[in-house]
């Protein structure tokens, strides 16, 4: 049983998208404003340290991008999670936040809506 399917057996309407995240194959979708966002930033020559993601935001993407969209760690002593090649974590912020290096002297962070 996926992660989605769970969550919108116990939310049903929480679980249902907005006009934003309906198209899945177009410039609407989180995932793909996310991707961009990330491509930009490792164009621009910043270094990724790692995103965070709200609940709604992480149960967006897996609607989106289906039960691959992030990947556990292989490794069962590391408990992490990985969006493509960057870790994701959960955060009690809203949206999500992209933190790097290279922009400034110390860590900065992109919001992606």
């Amino acid at each position: 049983m996926s992660a989605v399917y769970r969550f919108e057996e116990l939310f049903p309407d929480e679980a249902e998208q907005g006009p934003a995240e309906a198209d899945f194959a177009g410039e609407a979708t989180l995932t793909y404003r996310l991707k961009t966002k990330l491509a930009e930033l490792k164009a621009a020559g910043y270094q990724i340290r790692w995103i965070e993601a709200s609940q709604k935001e992480l149960v967006t993407l897996f609607v989106e991008g289906g039960d691959d969209a992030i990947q556990l760690d292989p490794d069962p002593a590391c408990d992490r999670a990985w969006y493509g090649e960057f870790e994701i974590r959960p955060s009690l912020k809203d949206l999500i936040w992209v933190y790097l290096e290279g922009e400034h002297e110390v860590l900065s962070a992109h919001v992606v809506s």
